[in-house]
C-alpha cells in the first residue's frame, strides 16, 4: 500500500536549516583544484568570499513547498494533472515522465533579503555584489537538492526512483508553465511570486518537476 504523505497536503517547509560550503561555493565560482579558502593563492578574493559567505548566513531565509500528483497519461495527448491537463506541453519533459506514475512539483527560494542587497551593493559596492550573487547562486541549486533529497526519501519507501528534475524554462516547456505551477503550489506560502515576463520573485528561486518511475 502506498503511502505518499506529499499526495495527501502541501508539504511546506520554513527555516530550512543550511551550511554554505567554502568548496561548493568555489565550484559554482568555477574556481577549481581547491577545497577551502586558506588554499587560495589570492587571498584578497577570498576575503571577499568569505565576507559574501558571512552575508548570505545573514541574509537566506531558506523555504520550500512541494506536493506529488498523479501523472494523467492519455493516448494522444500531453501528460499532466488532473486539474491540469496537458500541463507538461514540452516535448523532453513529456519524454521524461513517460514512464513515469506520479510527479511532484516543488518550489524553493533563498527570500528576499539576499538579492535585494546584492542589487543595493551593485550601484557603490560592486565587487561584494558579484561574489554575493554567487553565494546566492548556489545556494538556490542547495535547496533544490535538499527538497529533492526529501521526495527521493519518499518515493524510495513506496518503491520508486526519481526522473531528472526539470524546470519550467528549460527547452520547450516554457515559461508559459510558471503560473500554473506557482497556483498549484500556492507559492505565497513561502513568499514567491511572478512579474510580467513570468519571472520569479525573489530572484534564487528554483521551480521543478520531478517524475516518479517504477524501480
Amino acid at each position: 500500500m502506498l503511502i505518499i504523505e506529499s499526495m495527501q497536503r502541501l508539504m511546506v517547509m520554513n527555516n530550512i536549516p543550511f551550511t554554505i560550503e567554502e568548496e561548493r561555493v568555489l565550484r559554482e565560482m568555477k574556481i577549481g583544484k581547491i577545497s577551502s579558502l586558506k588554499e587560495m593563492p589570492e587571498q584578497n578574493i577570498a576575503r571577499y568570499i568569505k565576507k559574501a559567505i558571512e552575508t548570505g548566513y545573514a541574509l537566506i531565509d531558506a523555504k520550500a513547498v512541494y506536493r506529488t500528483f498523479k501523472l494523467v497519461k492519455k493516448d494522444g495527448s500531453l501528460p499532466g494533472l488532473e486539474q491540469a491537463p496537458g500541463f507538461f506541453f514540452g516535448k523532453k519533459i513529456a519524454e521524461i515522465l513517460n514512464k513515469c506514475d506520479y510527479v511532484t512539483l516543488m518550489l524553493t527560494t533563498i527570500g528576499p533579503a539576499l538579492p535585494d542587497m546584492a542589487d543595493k551593493l551593485q550601484k557603490t559596492e560592486a565587487t561584494d555584489s558579484f561574489y554575493l550573487e554567487h553565494v546566492g547562486g548556489w545556494m538556490a541549486d542547495y535547496l533544490a537538492d535538499r527538497v529533492e533529497d526529501k521526495i527521493s526519501h519518499e518515493a524510495a519507501k513506496n518503491g520508486y526512483g526519481l526522473s531528472m528534475r526539470y524546470s519550467p524554462g528549460y527547452g520547450d516547456w516554457t515559461l508559459d508553465a510558471q503560473p500554473k505551477l506557482l497556483e498549484i503550489l500556492e507559492s505565497e506560502k513561502i513568499g514567491v511570486c511572478l512579474s510580467d515576463t513570468l519571472i520569479m520573485i525573489p530572484r534564487k528561486s528554483v521551480s521543478a518537476a520531478i517524475g516518479w518511475e517504477p524501480k
